[in-house]
């Protein structure tokens, strides 16, 4: 208990403070001046704090324990691009794709300073989800109670390390909520301040968040609709200022593009950024039938504990449109969840990954849901009631904590990778390679024929092509085949000193109406070149390695495997 002349002081504090906030128009879920019921519960604030603080250390624990988990296929692409800028060579040359270079310049300087290997880049990223975190809780401040922003963090904090999302591998969409939180962040501030400063910066930080993936421009369109309500919306006399942050966020949005294509020009490559970040992206983002992208979005939601955080998260924009005073926070809240869920379903794709975009606003919408169905309940004749909600989300983290306990705190690095990616060959590429790091010089150049751009990761080799995914080749789009002649082209010109065959079906993803040249060739040229010194046969348990001499002779009892071939 709080004796009588602290409870005076406490009131004092409580009646000196302002009667009226500049941020009081926009905090969705009535977050008022605490009174000294709520001062007297400092005890349990600090409890729930301690808790979010643990969860903090776990998070930080299990991505530590998982440093060297080998790099899935899109992890390959951002290391092996990030590798060639730190040696001076332009994207888009050695390594073509449809996303955008700002993840690739974030894989270079995060491998710039931690080094060129896998611990190095996860550990980066482990950067990138505290600094995601800070930039939540900055956020949830202002706009969820204290007790809401634990629930926002604590749910951010399992979520982002969902191995149902693979959300602790290092993808681009980290990097998109990264930027666009701080965008967000300095926009609201600046709104309360006026600074023109901000104003810039944040525009400069959604525009980062839309050069390291094309759906970072749907966070844009965020802060471009902030920006134009309150344009509209402003008192007539200001109008000047109003024109100023709109110029201003403007110029900051468009700098890292301009500058972007400023450099690929420089560098000879801006025709290949052209057309695979703008031509071909219209053309990929089409190329996956919706009814595959309805069964992705099926599958995802079918199990695992992770889907009630998603659909709680849905039920919070339900109570925040029937809080009578929610005002602008209601449309900042409702604008924000609309466009993330565009951001995710772009392409219709619906992988996996893309739900990282989602979790920032489903983790405040979690927060205020939590809070309202508790001062609900408190309302009613039971008010004992109220403790039901953060109960259930109490026992929804236990939930997810002991569904995800084998790969958090039990499973070795290399098995759960085989775990997360059963159909996928990213564990053996780490062997394959190795020993062509091992057996050729460094002025080497290689060539993969499948999708696993992490092969010339982690072998440090030059690719002799920048078709770093065969599914583009097997795709049903105008430009596949020119797209396979291109790539056979640019290999026997080259004549690699190495080359890799994965016969996998997920590294290759043909469709009843893909062109077969490249399936021919590949069965006609290595063999009149090309010796076979090393074979990786994955079977549904375990992988056989053969090398060198043995390789000729292994016998392989599957159709699954990679084989790696020396020029004669």
């Amino acid at each position: 208990m709080i004796n009588q002349a602290a409870a005076d002081t406490v009131k004092g504090q409580i009646m000196a403070m302002p009667t009226a906030s500049p941020w009081s128009s926009i905090l969705p879920w009535g977050r008022s001046r605490p009174n000294l019921r709520q001062t007297v519960t400092l005890n349990s604030r600090k409890f729930w704090s301690a808790a979010v603080l643990l969860l903090v250390f776990l998070a930080a624990f299990v991505r530590l324990r998982l440093l060297s988990t080998p790099l899935e296929r899109d992890e390959g692409e951002f290391a092996y691009a990030g590798q060639l800028m730190l040696q001076g060579v332009a994207p888009y040359t050695l390594a073509c794709n449809v996303k955008l270079p700002g993840t690739y310049a974030a894989y270079a300087a995060m491998m710039a300073v931690f080094g060129q290997t896998t611990v190095g880049i996860h550990f980066g990223f482990l950067l990138v989800n505290l600094g995601t975190l800070a930039l939540l809780f900055c956020l949830a401040r202002r706009l969820l109670p204290w007790a809401g922003v634990l629930v926002c963090c604590a749910a951010y904090i399992l979520l982002s390390l969902s191995p149902r999302m693979v959300s602790f591998a290092g993808h681009a969409a980290h990097l998109v909520v990264l930027a666009a939180l701080g965008g967000l962040l300095l926009l609201l501030r600046a709104r309360e301040n006026g600074g023109g400063r901000d104003i810039f910066l944040s525009g400069l930080l959604f525009g980062i968040a839309f050069l390291c993936k094309q759906p970072g421009l749907f966070f844009c369109f965020l802060g471009c609709a902030i920006l134009s309500r309150d344009a509209m919306l402003g008192k007539p006399a200001a109008w000047r200022l109003r024109l100023r942050n709109l110029v201003l966020f403007f110029l900051g949005l468009l700098l890292p593009l301009a500058l972007t294509c400023l450099i690929m020009w420089r560098a000879g490559s801006f025709d290949q950024f052209w057309f695979w970040t703008i031509t071909y992206a219209q053309v990929h983002g089409r190329m996956l039938p919706q009814f595959m992208g309805v069964r992705h979005l099926a599958e995802f939601f079918s199990a695992g504990p992770e889907r009630w955080f998603f659909l709680a998260g849905a039920a919070g924009l339900v109570c925040l449109w029937l809080e009578p005073d929610a005002n602008d926070g209601r449309l900042l809240l409702t604008s924000w969840y609309f466009l993330s869920w565009c951001a995710v379903a772009v392409g219709f794709y619906f992988t996996r990954h893309y739900f990282i975009l989602l979790l920032p606003v489903t983790c405040l919408l979690l927060g205020g849901a939590v809070t309202t169905l508790a001062a609900w309940l408190k309302r009613t004749r039971l008010p004992r009631l109220s403790v039901t909600a953060p109960s259930l989300f109490i026992a929804a983290i236990g939930w997810m904590v002991w569904a995800n306990r084998a790969v958090w705190f039990e499973m070795p690095p290399n098995l759960v990778c085989a775990l997360l990616y059963a159909a996928d060959p990213f564990v053996e590429c780490v062997a394959v390679a190795h020993y062509i790091r091992e057996n050729s010089a460094p002025n080497d150049r290689m060539a993969v024929v499948g999708s696993e751009p992490e092969i010339y990761f982690y072998a440090q080799r030059h690719s002799v092509s920048g078709y770093l995914y065969m599914y583009d080749l097997m795709g049903d789009q105008p430009y596949a085949s020119a797209m396979q002649r291109a790539f056979i082209h640019d290999v026997e010109t080259a004549r690699p000193e190495f080359l890799v065959l994965v016969n996998n079906p997920s590294s290759w993803t043909t469709w009843p109406q893909s062109d077969r040249t490249i399936f021919v060739w590949s069965r006609q040229y290595p063999a009149q070149f090309y010796q076979l010194v090393g074979v990786a046969a994955m079977y549904p348990s375990y992988t056989e390695y053969f090398w060198g001499k043995e390789a000729a002779s292994a016998d392989v009892k599957t159709s699954s495997a990679i084989y790696v071939l020396k020029r004669k």
